[in-house]
């Protein structure tokens, strides 16, 4: 922690300021005492643990809040969980060296409370990134993650490299190929770069990846319900109303079978792949959703979404097989959703938490980037989203173990596309 004495800041009646871990202080006021250099740098590791700017904006939101309440500024100042902690153990010029992480949390906030889980949360999130970042590691990742992305936003790769493969039969090959490079580019890279290729001497983090990327892959590029389609359809807006439920549907019968391999594989030691009695968390989700909320209504508007959503075009659809409308909406959003219970279960649930025993926290970055490669073709907005989302997703299914956290923020984006799409169109 670094002091650094000036006439001009901070304002105010305050003598010092910590931002960053650099405290700044009021030249004109003195000099810190023992106590107040305590107190500021309870301040430094209360932001380190927070990553800084998680420190800077819980800070501020939580002043506004409190100053919502009283309407005093120095009241609700004083009354923020950091400051509380800080002037409570400032006298301890020991504090530092026994103090537990998130100690401002265990002090003040009661638990069982939503804002304690959230606190819980948080504290899971960066409890991992400590765990697993390394600057040579993530800087390589992103390198990845920008060439995947510029290549399909500047050169629609997808268009170029992967949509002909559909017409010429390899898909179900050519597909796989793809997922499982992109897997082993990131795991192997980043092993070597933590000094972890020990953990390549597993045959199980050969085989597993890429039997369940072969088959999840397999069936994103399976067409045989084409045909199908064709046979049973008596009319062209059957067969294309089959044909869309198929690509849900059959792509799901995949993933079952892919689980099933797996759970024999492994003896059945990762039960029903995160899909457990655990309510971990279950507000936070919940929380996440409606606070993001606004921002999906306001994409769902823009322009490639237009194009993309919603997959169920009732508008075209309407009248095939002789059913009603809320029938053909029923039917293909139900196989829809599965589909989505079944992506969250290969990748949260098979590739992080089935992997972990062998590979640990390592399983998450190359989940995050192969499941960047499942969006390929989609809105340029959702594929970039959908690394953040799978990483930050992965990290929680390899903390808490279980699901249900992915199934409520994936289905129900999804789900909240397809509303808003369907509604537009109806209205």
């Amino acid at each position: 922690m670094k002091l650094i004495y000036n006439r001009y800041f901070p304002f105010g009646k305050f003598f010092a300021t910590n931002i960053f871990g650099i405290v700044f202080c009021r030249s004109d006021k003195g000099r810190l005492s023992e106590t107040d250099v305590n107190h500021e740098y309870i301040h430094t590791l209360q932001q380190r643990e927070m990553l800084f700017l998680g420190f800077t904006l819980w800070y501020v939101v939580e002043w506004l809040w409190r100053y919502a309440r009283c309407r005093n500024f120095m009241k609700a100042y004083h009354d923020l969980y950091f400051e509380r902690e800080a002037y409570k153990m400032e006298s301890d010029l020991e504090y530092r060296q026994h103090r537990r992480h998130f100690e401002w949390w265990y002090m003040f906030v009661r638990r069982g409370t939503l804002l304690h889980e959230l606190g819980m949360f948080i504290g899971d999130l960066v409890a991992f990134v400590k765990k697993d970042f390394l600057w040579s590691k993530y800087l390589y990742a992103l390198l990845l993650v920008t060439l995947v992305i510029v290549g399909q936003v500047a050169f629609n790769v997808y268009g170029i490299l992967i949509e002909p493969s559909y017409d010429d039969g390899t898909s179900m090959l050519f597909i796989p190929i793809v997922y499982i490079s992109m897997y082993f580019l990131v795991l192997v890279p980043t092993l070597a770069m933590h000094g972890e290729l020990w953990r390549l001497r597993y045959w199980q983090v050969w085989l597993f990846p890429v039997v369940l990327l072969t088959i999840d892959g397999a069936g994103q590029g399976f067409y045989g319900y084409m045909q199908w389609a064709e046979a049973l359809g008596t009319y062209a807006k059957d067969r294309l109303y089959l044909q869309l439920v198929g690509s849900f549907l059959f792509r799901s019968v995949f993933i079952v079978l892919m689980l099933c391999l797996f759970r024999k594989l492994t003896e059945g030691q990762f039960g029903l792949y995160g899909l457990k009695r655990s309510g971990k968390y279950l507000r936070v989700y919940a929380l996440i959703y409606l606070m993001l909320l606004p921002l999906f209504l306001w994409t769902s508007f823009t322009p490639q979404f237009l194009d993309y959503y919603p997959k169920m075009n009732i508008a075209f659809f309407d009248g095939a097989l002789g059913w009603e409308r809320w029938q053909l909406i029923g039917l293909f959003e139900v196989c829809y959703a599965n589909d989505f219970l079944g992506v969250e279960s290969m990748f949260r649930g098979a590739m992080i938490i089935g992997l972990a025993r062998w590979l640990g926290c390592r399983a998450v970055l190359p989940m995050a980037l192969t499941y960047m490669c499942i969006h390929l073709g989609k809105p340029d907005l959702e594929l970039c989203s959908s690394v953040l989302g799978g990483y930050i997703l992965g990290i929680l299914a390899w903390r808490t173990r279980h699901l249900w956290g992915g199934i409520i923020i994936h289905l129900g984006i999804a789900m909240f596309f397809e509303a808003v799409g369907i509604l537009r169109l109806l209205l």
